[in-house]
């Protein structure tokens, strides 16, 4: 493994794996791959890590082709060249949500995408489910939730969805601009969602919040997450 990977993102993954034990020898861990920077850069650092036997499991990437993913088969193609394990699972679900729709079916979309990939799991032996959540989007999920239901929260790094199964997001340490350059560096072709409904507005609105503070107060998303690993009960309401 290059050292420039060490620095730029394979330290803080692992980072993320040792403060929460998030892999534990023997996993068989599925890898939800959308084919954007966030899930391919993930797919290929877990790659690595099983590869060069710095943690004892198994892994593999897995696609929902729901009908509306460009460059799907020169992803796969890069995966099998570099013999990265990953599957394609075929369900063009997402072209009959988008048909005639006038608001943005995602939160449909995104659970029924979710839900194929626990059945897959399940169905194929696999204890652990890799999402490729990013500090941003942690960031984000914390100010989202304040703006909306006026809670603390934000997505945890690692949960149990069924009894047979624990979700995982090692990306949490890593920020979008490192993430971009580690892709870009890899050379690594990615998927591109061809839906022509926008992302989320509350999201945008929670990001341009926060980038709107790092103008002034550099590596505030560093410092929350910091902090909600970090909190005095005694000084809450």
């Amino acid at each position: 493994m290059k050292s420039w990977m060490a620095n730029l993102f394979v330290n803080k993954i692992r980072k993320a794996i040792d403060d929460y034990e998030m892999i534990k020898p023997g996993d068989r861990i599925l890898v939800g791959v959308s084919g954007g920077k966030d899930s391919s850069l993930l797919l290929y650092a877990l790659h690595a890590l099983s590869h060069y036997k710095i943690y004892d499991f198994q892994v593999m990437g897995l696609t929902v082709d729901h009908g509306l993913i460009g460059n799907l088969d020169t992803y796969v193609k890069h995966c099998e060249t570099h013999q990265i394990p990953h599957a394609v699972y075929k369900e063009h679900y997402a072209v009959d949500l988008a048909h005639g729709q006038s608001h943005a079916p995602c939160y449909t979309c995104s659970r029924l995408r979710k839900g194929i990939i626990k059945r897959y799991a399940l169905e194929n032996g696999y204890n652990k489910i890799a999402l490729g959540h990013t500090q941003d989007d942690l960031v984000e999920t914390f100010f989202m939730n304040i703006i909306q239901h006026g809670k603390l929260a934000t997505m945890p790094p690692i949960s149990t969805i069924e009894a047979e199964v624990t979700m995982i997001r090692p990306l949490m340490y890593l920020d979008e601009r490192s993430i971009i350059k580690s892709i870009e560096n890899l050379a690594f072709p990615l998927m591109m969602d061809t839906c022509t409904f926008a992302e989320n507005r509350l999201r945008s609105r929670a990001d341009a919040l926060i980038r709107e503070i790092e103008l002034t107060v550099p590596h505030f998303s560093d410092k929350v997450i910091q902090a909600l690993g970090n909190i005095d009960h005694e000084r809450l309401l």
